[in-house]
């Protein structure tokens, strides 16, 4: 975070022991400082297939830098990125939980650190899936509230405007159900527009020309809602030029594919 990438979507002894622990763990652990540390794991991310690796490396420092502000988001992030990158149901809310609890220490020990927020939020959204609708209505509070403090304190990352243009588009499609029940627990209706939605989405653009494939297809579905269908296949055509990176470039592609198909009925 911080430069233009394109953006690839203290725990109890109980946590820890039912953790499904990867081999490499046992091995012998070469001990780094901590900004030599923090730089190989930023650089190990910015691959797919580093992001495991990555998370190995913060857990085998967590004893040593814990406490340290700078470690304690990444450590976050990194249970986030485990998170996207299991496909076991009961490991993915193992990943969450545990995730949103180190970012919320985060948020606590360094209000004004943006990267706390951001990751306490996209946590908040990780652990609102295994939820009710009233709990996920309540994670959705959370995540709107700790983004925009998130946006306010690193007004050019590229990736909280995404999530607030999800956040947006989102909230313009609930249901009625839905929207009765978040003002029955926050005394207001959520609100929010495709426009709106729209917006981030062209300010990630504008951040990070060529950001994500998922990007684009919100975009192509905005403008698709809007009933810009030039602008629309605009959009598809670029995300064609990316590669797919990721698990969620690859379903994006697909959606994508039904956006265009649609569009030149």
């Amino acid at each position: 975070m911080g430069k233009c990438l394109r953006y690839i979507t203290a725990n109890t002894d109980t946590e820890e022991q039912s953790f499904p622990v990867p081999k490499a763990f046992n091995t012998h652990v070469e001990e780094l400082n901590l900004d030599v540390l923090l730089q190989k794991v930023d650089h190990l991310r910015m691959s797919e297939s580093g992001k495991s690796e990555s998370f190995e490396l913060l857990c085998d420092h967590k004893e040593k830098f814990r406490d340290e502000i700078e470690f304690m988001w990444r450590f976050a992030r990194a249970y986030g990125d485990m998170y996207e990158l299991s496909t076991d149901t009961q490991e993915k809310k193992h990943y969450a939980n545990i995730g949103k609890t180190l970012s919320e220490r985060a948020v606590n020990r360094a209000p004004m650190n943006g990267h706390c927020h951001l990751w306490y939020a996209v946590l908040c959204g990780y652990v609102s899936e295994f939820e009710g609708l009233q709990n996920k209505i309540s994670y959705g509070h959370l995540f709107k509230e700790h983004l925009d403090i998130a946006i306010k304190l690193l007004p050019e990352e590229p990736f909280q405007y995404y999530l607030k243009g999800r956040y947006c588009y989102t909230v313009s499609r609930l249901s009625w159900i839905e929207k009765k029940m978040a003002a029955t627990l926050f005394g207001k209706v959520p609100s929010s527009t495709v426009q709106e939605a729209l917006h981030s989405f062209l300010k990630a653009e504008e951040l990070c020309p060529g950001y994500s494939i998922p990007n684009y297809m919100y975009l192509a579905k905005c403008y698709t809602d809007l009933e810009e269908n030039q602008n629309a296949l605009k959009f598809c055509n670029l995300a064609l030029l990316l590669p797919t990176v990721t698990k969620e470039d690859k379903e994006a592609q697909k959606e994508m594919q039904k956006i265009m198909t649609s569009l030149k009925r």
